[in-house]
């Protein structure tokens, strides 16, 4: 494959934020490749690094904030086709899986380590460049390796050779192809059970609605959702935005909320625990700007 297939790939020009990520803001973004294959996304990859034209790889847009008509060009994988293969105990997922289709296909396979995970709307792509977690589960728990591309070569790299915390690592720089995983075998009505479980306290705690999730991580002292309860911030609204009356860290798009009305809602969280608690909230969410 060479530069001339590149037309080949789709691309929408002003495409509309509400399309690429869970928080549907207001505006659009200069342009979105939505490549089909692992092929097709090493090559537009590869093109935009080369040409040092700015850009961003997002799977369901889950953990992202972004201003309309900001400076980037986009890369996204929810139109991929998945690539799944199981051998026993041992799975292989293209990073376009998301999360709930691994737990589905995991389970049908009697197999443990995503039922914690699945609520979370993402891809495993944007889940492992993140860590993300969910009810004392990390999807690095079950991971055993990952294929990448970086400076114009596939990699393969070892959970060993990753270095990861709580929601952080240092796979910023790559784009990440595929993963493997060694789950545990278990029956199917323990992992449904198990799954059931966190589902209901994921609805009971956490608000429906347009969001982009927890929008802070929790900081080593506290929860950053009672945090920002505890400085009467919930139910505050910017705009067509507002703090969650049902959860603190969760900020919702009640209709047609821009990027300002999120991000101001944001700041304000920031600053009145700062004052109140002098805790710096760390955003979990990604801000394009």
């Amino acid at each position: 494959m060479d530069n001339n297939d590149l037309i080949k790939i789709p691309f929408v020009s002003q495409e509309k934020i509400a399309n690429i990520s869970t928080y549907k803001t207001q505006g659009t973004v200069k342009g979105v490749f939505y490549p089909r294959n692992e092929e097709e996304l090493i090559l537009v990859y590869n093109f935009l690094s080369k040409q040092d034209i700015p850009f961003k790889i997002i799977g369901n847009g889950s953990n992202l904030l972004i201003k309309d008509d900001c400076d980037f060009l986009f890369i996204c994988t929810k139109k991929m086709k998945d690539k799944i293969r199981f051998c026993k105990n041992e799975v292989h997922f293209s990073s376009s899986v998301t999360l709930a289709k691994a737990y589905n296909l995991s389970l049908k396979k009697s197999l443990s380590g995503f039922q914690r995970l699945a609520g979370i709307p993402a891809t495993l792509g944007g889940a492992i460049r993140n860590n993300a977690s969910a009810f004392g589960q990390s999807v690095f728990d079950n991971l055993d390796k990952i294929k990448i591309f970086k400076d114009g070569k596939i990699k393969f790299l070892k959970k060993s050779d990753i270095i990861y915390s709580y929601h952080r690592t240092n796979l910023k720089d790559c784009l990440i192809l595929s993963a493997k995983f060694i789950l545990k075998p278990a029956s199917w009505c323990e992992i449904c059970n198990e799954f059931g479980l966190y589902s209901k306290i994921r609805s009971e705690k956490q608000p429906k609605g347009f969001s982009c999730g927890s929008v802070f991580k929790n900081p080593a002292e506290a929860s950053a959702g009672q945090l920002i309860e505890d400085c009467k911030l919930k139910g505050k609204h910017s705009g067509n935005a507002k703090i969650s009356e049902k959860h603190g860290n969760f900020i919702i798009n009640t209709g047609n909320a821009s990027f300002y009305d999120v991000k101001s809602l944001i700041e304000l969280c920031q600053q009145e625990v700062l004052k109140k608690y002098n805790i710096n909230l760390e955003k979990e969410v990604e801000i394009i700007e």
